[in-house]
């Protein structure tokens, strides 16, 4: 059986509403997935990692088998970012987070479409 990592890595779930609400998304995105995956053939581990404050700009970041979600769909990783007051309250001082464009929309967390989408072509270039 062929293996899929997906890791999602964040600064706070609980005071940022992009890292909690990329981290419902992406449960759900592999939940969904998992069985038909299994079914082609592959087993797929999702794993969180908290970042600490010194690597706050890696933060509600997806990676499939160590490549961003947004590399895998579109090509190349945009270094977009927008304020974050979650994460600004958690720091104390001003703080931008990474912001995504999928389908001609921006977003402020990764969409369950996206993460789809990334998971389906990274099985396909196997």
């Amino acid at each position: 059986m062929k293996k899929l990592r997906v890791e999602f890595k964040y600064f706070d779930r609980k005071s940022c509403s992009r890292c909690k609400t990329t981290d419902e998304n992406v449960a759900k995105a592999v939940r969904n997935l998992r069985e038909a995956l299994e079914d082609e053939g592959v087993e797929v581990e999702l794993k969180t990692t908290k970042l600490p404050a010194s690597k706050l700009e890696e933060s509600n970041s997806i990676l499939v088998n160590g490549i961003d979600v947004e590399e895998i769909v579109a090509g190349k990783k945009n270094s977009r970012s927008t304020a974050c007051h979650g994460c600004s309250s958690l720091i104390k001082g001003r703080c931008d987070c990474r912001a995504y464009a999928y389908r001609g929309k921006k977003h402020r967390c990764i969409p369950k479409a996206m993460i789809r989408e990334a998971i389906r072509k990274t099985i396909a270039r196997k």
